[in-house]
């Protein structure tokens, strides 16, 4: 994983023990006008299968190992995409499907995919690594559970799962800071660290950037914020 980028590895294998057609490597989602071919600044040459608004950018060559110097292309590549591109979804690292698979995920997921791609339109990725602060459990002191005040829902049960999965010890002076530029927001644990990931618009870097670095030194937050990357977070 190239730090701050939250790339990921997967292979995706088409319905059936074999491929049926020719396999291609699959980079991006994007909607929009695209040229059918075209060169990217390391002379690769890129296809564009589409099927109506939405788009896939494809390669014919043969998919690369997982190593650091790939994963670093693959990153530079992403980047240059989500420069040509207004609305882009990265696909995992290393993503191959038969081009008849393709065609038929781009028609059947056609209205969810719409949806995502407005999301990330104009946006990109923020991400921010928060050193996880030792809590009571941590210490060893158990906390004494808490009677719930009433009958609790399922709409409660699950509003309240939803928060928790959001919780990050110390975190929220720095949400509120950068609220009013936040479309969507990931977070993911690993370790002693939690990395929240913000979709904001292209144009609102610099000023997000400001606002979580002055949020964390007022309330004594140990964080990292890199950016913008290409919305990896967000291309479920």
């Amino acid at each position: 994983m190239i730090a701050g980028s939250g790339v990921q590895r997967e292979r995706v294998v088409s319905r059936g023990s074999e491929p049926r057609g020719n396999s291609v490597i699959v980079y991006a989602l994007i909607s929009g006008r695209s040229p059918r071919i075209f060169t990217t600044s390391s002379g690769e040459r890129l296809r564009v299968v589409r099927r109506g608004t939405i788009a896939a950018v494809v390669s014919d060559r043969s998919g690369a190992s997982s190593s650091t110097a790939n994963l670093r292309r693959y990153d530079r590549l992403m980047r240059e995409l989500a420069a040509r591109f207004p609305a882009l979804l990265p696909a995992r690292f290393g993503t191959s499907v038969d081009e008849d698979e393709l065609m038929f995920i781009l028609s059947t997921r056609r209205a969810s995919l719409a949806r995502a791609l407005i999301a990330v339109r104009g946006r990109v990725q923020m991400t921010i690594r928060v050193l996880a602060r030792a809590t009571a459990e941590d210490r060893g002191i158990m906390p004494v559970p808490e009677e719930p005040a009433g009958a609790v829902t399922g709409r409660d049960y699950l509003a309240g799962k939803a928060r928790a999965a959001r919780a990050v010890a110390g975190f929220e002076p720095v949400r509120a800071a950068v609220a009013r530029w936040v479309r969507d927001e990931r977070v993911e644990r690993r370790g002693g660290v939690s990395s929240v990931y913000h979709l904001i618009p292209r144009s609102s870097t610099v000023a997000y950037r400001r606002a979580v670095r002055t949020a964390a030194a007022s309330s004594g937050l140990r964080l990292l914020v890199s950016g913008p990357w290409p919305p990896y977070a967000f291309a479920d």
